[in-house]
């Protein structure tokens, strides 16, 4: 699956296996290992943790 962003694309091999926010970063781990991602607002950062806790 994937995730897009401000017109970049995030690739995410489920299943997710850990999720870790820090305000403007989202680092989590799935079956192609550890990937981070940033993000220009928190409330972004918060709206893709839903999805990908969600997919």
């Amino acid at each position: 699956m994937s995730y897009k962003y401000n017109g970049s694309m995030i690739q995410i091999a489920h299943p997710v296996q850990s999720i870790s926010v820090n305000k403007h970063r989202v680092i989590f781990s799935d079956t192609q290992g550890l990937k981070n991602a940033l993000f220009q607002k928190a409330s972004d950062a918060r709206q893709f943790v839903k999805w990908l806790k969600a997919s």
